[in-house]
């Protein structure tokens, strides 16, 4: 799944909560490339409304670090954020400081690392009691090109149900690591392996298959892939408008209505998507699907306001991931509390964001 980051993205009068819920963050600072929120929602739909068992995605080493490739900020630096955030919201940083290590060593391990190299790193879910969900992940990355200046790294995420710690130690061992002898998830966090030979993504998935019964499932893949072609549209117009609360419940209902009318049109032998409401934008489809989805768990926390915490690395450092009280804007000056969207100017008393930052000297942010 792409990397994303975990911070406060957009800055808000002291006592404000954020919006959206633990998985999804529906705020974001104006600097973040579309690109960027539109692999966060493709992401964040395969993995909370369709399971994927498997998700590629692309990073680059360069400069010494490993970094998103559509913003280059290095994983260490959204992994700081990500402790930075912790600490100012008195929560626990330990997973996160724990993946920090991880990042430091798997640069130490990319700098030596030669085409064909294979990235092993395993992330079990924490402890249930501190709100962790019941799968982890096994990430396999490979170095698909290196021109001196930067590598091409190509990483898969392979999703494993009610994984053990004996399970995520015997799945290393067979990789080729005889040392993995974890006791806790922060341990296999900290301790990626970057081995020399060039193992394939095959060979990966059967020793996934031997341990955790894992199994990869290309029919639920096409499934995803032809509904979020067919989505196309409404995510980018939930990019360039909405960025609403309402419009992401909107886009997950949605996708599960096509999700039942592609199982159907399966059975029934029709090629076709059903068109549903012909929707382009996420006006059109607010009104029937605007309601809060099912609540479901996930490894970026729960879409409810369940504390459920991150066992994916890699997409922990995101917009979804921090836990929210889902509270809408109280204006600083007049006090009025919305309920919804707002937009730019408050309804109370008419302040806008511009005039806030000017009365504050406070930057702020859409």
């Amino acid at each position: 799944m792409p990397v994303l980051e975990r911070e406060t993205l957009a800055l808000r009068p002291v006592g404000q909560e954020k919006v959206g819920s633990d998985a999804f963050r529906v705020e974001y600072r104006r600097d973040i490339p579309d690109q960027v929120l539109y692999d966060d929602v493709v992401s964040y739909l395969g993995e909370y409304r369709f399971r994927l068992p498997k998700y590629s995605y692309n990073l680059k080493f360069k400069d010494g670090k490993l970094r998103d490739p559509n913003r280059h900020d290095s994983m260490e630096e959204l992994s700081q954020r990500a402790i930075d955030l912790k600490r100012k919201e008195e929560k626990s940083f330990i997973r996160e400081e724990a993946e920090l290590r991880g990042f430091r060593s798997l640069n130490e391990q990319l700098r030596l690392a030669k085409i064909g190299s294979t990235i092993i790193w395993a992330s079990p879910p924490g402890q249930k009691e501190e709100g962790y969900g019941n799968y982890g992940f096994v990430y396999f990355g490979k170095v698909e090109q290196d021109n001196f200046e930067e590598k091409n790294i190509k990483m898969t995420a392979m999703r494993v149900e009610n994984p053990s710690i004996g399970q995520f130690n015997k799945v290393i061992q067979m990789f080729g690591d005889e040392k993995s002898d974890h006791i806790a998830a922060e341990e296999f966090l900290a301790n990626p392996n970057v081995f020399a030979e060039d193992l394939n993504e095959g060979y990966a998935e059967a020793i996934l298959g031997r341990v955790f019964n894992f199994k990869s499932n290309e029919k639920k893949q096409e499934e995803f892939n032809q509904i979020i072609k067919k989505m196309f549209p409404l995510i980018w117009d939930f990019i360039g408008s909405s960025r609403s609360l309402r419009g992401l419940y909107s886009l997950e209902n949605y996708a599960l209505e096509l999700k039942k009318d592609y199982e159907r049109s399966e059975r029934e032998g029709r090629i076709e998507i059903a068109d549903l409401k012909s929707a382009k934008t996420i006006r059109d489809i607010m009104g029937d699907y605007g309601h809060e989805p099912p609540k479901v768990a996930g490894s970026c926390g729960s879409t409810s306001n369940n504390k459920v915490k991150s066992s994916n690395v890699f997409n922990s450092y995101s917009s979804f991931n921090s836990l929210s009280e889902s509270e809408w804007f109280t204006c600083p000056k007049c006090g009025y509390e919305a309920n919804g969207p707002i937009g730019n100017k408050c309804p109370g008393c008419n302040l806008t964001k511009e005039d806030y930052a000017e009365e504050s000297g406070e930057p702020v942010c859409d």
